[in-house]
């Protein structure tokens, strides 16, 4: 492997290289994009012991998260090659683990069956619309509204209610994460790139990690407390609602 000078007219900030006579950029993308997909993969696994529809969605979220990132990485490396048509697993998939974050959401047992039944249809209409418009715009942007959405009002909005309201500290690691990925904003809007080796893009990805791994902990421990509580109680929660 040979670092080129601006090969292929492949901006210098790409990180152009050459590997088999392929001009090929962007290598820290694709290392940040599958340090996720690692992640997400190994604690896909580790939920396997625990069951219910709330960790069958957060699973299906990681497995979903997972092949995004992974798909993702590859587009940005063979860019030159695949164009938009590289981004476009990678952009439904991610549409997709926020439709299922949202779903894992609202399957605990602590919201009215209306309410539940109105916000799934509301799910499955935010993903079947942004992700269309992100294919017909060719625009991430539309991918991160969808994102956008479902983490400040399904895991944050409903994460403080679950906890503060109905009393499941275990929801506040998922807040946490939630602020930690927020903070990803920060750094594209003040555009903080602390190298060419990591720029905006690469911390952004460091940081959705990090939130997966709060996310995870805050799953395990309302699943575990779920499973432990006596029927009674649970009923109990449910007659409050």
């Amino acid at each position: 492997m040979t670092t080129m000078n601006i090969p292929c007219d492949i901006p210098v900030e790409k990180l152009p290289f050459m590997m088999g006579g392929l001009c090929l950029q962007e290598p820290m993308a694709l290392i940040t994009n599958w340090i996720i997909a690692s992640v997400a993969f190994v604690l896909y696994y580790k939920l396997r012991p625990l069951s219910g529809d709330f960790v069958k969605n957060w699973r299906f979220f990681l497995i979903s998260i997972g092949l995004s990132t992974f798909f993702g990485g590859l587009g940005h490396i063979f860019f030159q090659y695949t164009g938009f048509y590289g981004k476009i697993p990678s952009w439904v998939l991610g549409n997709l683990a926020a439709f299922f974050a949202g779903k894992a959401m609202i399957s605990t047992f602590l919201l009215k069956q209306s309410t539940n039944s109105f916000l799934l249809r509301l799910l499955y209409f935010k993903f079947l619309f942004f992700t269309f418009l992100a294919l017909y715009y060719e625009s991430f942007t539309f991918v991160l509204i969808d994102t956008a959405i479902t983490y400040l009002l399904f895991c944050l909005g409903y994460g403080l209610y679950y906890w503060r309201r109905k009393g499941y500290a275990s929801f506040k690691h998922m807040i946490i994460g939630v602020i930690i990925l927020i903070s990803s904003a920060f750094i594209f809007v003040f555009e903080i790139n602390l190298s060419l080796w990591l720029n905006k893009d690469d911390l952004s990805h460091l940081i959705i990690a990090t939130t997966i791994i709060f996310f995870y902990i805050s799953i395990k421990r309302y699943s575990e407390y779920n499973m432990a509580m006596p029927l009674g109680e649970r009923q109990q929660h449910v007659d409050e609602k």
